[in-house]
């Protein structure tokens, strides 16, 4: 198997105790031009980000001929929920999600990673749903005017109650307009929720866009080789079916933040000893 280093990207998760030009740095020197940036303090904090800012990560990305081919906002870790019942913080929550489309733009970066938000557990379901579908229809259409995709993940139940599996992320997808948004998988909460890669193929198709790659166990994201997870097979099976997008490295385990580059420069040397770099 063979899969060209063009096809890899370093996401900048595990890099926040860390200036931004430290990742991108990083990047340089194991010979990867792609970045997937997470949009959250200290280095893209949307609720602050400004034309000077973003100039500067600009400049910062041409010196170092470095493409940002995945935006991803925080989303989880603190109130921004697309399908909060409390409508003044649905309508904050969508309009990060709109400041991180404009701000993909600006870094013509060409995918915004979105998830479903979550309703209250002892609350409907039904209208948490449709309160994140309403949410997503608007940014979709937005995004896609802009010339960006959305690309939905799926949560673990401890996350979100909406958007679990492959099949909801289907459902969701045929809910918005045509062509504006498509689904992921992240490796690690997939094998967390008892999944497989084939559910995620065989259910998504030509909708699968984007892997966020990873070992497991005993934590969920951590480095290649770190955890005990078959990551040549779930490489192999996806390339095998046709797979054509990007796998983005994500090694959030928080023991990662002290020294991250040591975290990416194991993946790499991972991918080189199981001959998978062409």
């Amino acid at each position: 198997m063979n899969i060209s280093k063009d096809r890899f990207a370093l996401g900048s998760f595990q890099y926040l105790k860390y200036p931004l030009e430290y990742f991108f740095d990083t990047a340089v020197l194991l010979g990867i031009r792609n970045v997937e940036l997470l949009a959250a303090a200290p280095h893209l904090y949307l609720d602050v980000v400004d034309e000077k800012a973003l100039k500067k990560i600009q400049e910062q990305l041409l010196e170092r001929d470095l493409s940002v081919i995945s935006l991803t906002p925080e989303q989880t870790n603190y109130p921004v929920n697309i399908a909060a019942e409390e409508e003044d913080l649905r309508k904050h929550s969508i309009n990060t999600f709109a400041i991180a489309i404009d701000v993909a733009v600006e870094l013509n970066c060409p995918m915004v990673l979105v998830t479903s938000g979550y309703g209250y557990y002892n609350r409907s379901r039904k209208d948490a749903w449709e309160r994140a579908a309403e949410s997503l229809r608007y940014l979709a259409s937005t995004a896609h005017k802009k010339g960006i995709k959305l690309v939905l993940e799926t949560l673990t139940p401890l996350s979100s109650n909406l958007v679990n599996n492959p099949s909801q992320q289907m459902k969701m997808l045929s809910e918005m307009p045509e062509d504006t948004m498509t689904a992921m998988v992240d490796i690690g909460q997939m094998v967390f929720m008892n999944q497989t890669i084939d559910e995620y193929q065989k259910i998504l198709g030509k909708d699968l866009s984007h892997v966020h790659l990873h070992d497991s166990h005993p934590d969920i994201h951590m480095a290649l080789g770190d955890g005990d997870l078959p990551v040549t097979e779930y490489l192999e099976f996806l390339e095998r079916n046709n797979y054509k997008g990007y796998y983005s490295f994500e090694c959030n385990e928080f023991s990662y933040r002290k020294n991250p580059r040591e975290a990416d420069i194991r993946n790499m040397e991972y991918l080189k000893k199981h001959n998978i770099l062409i």
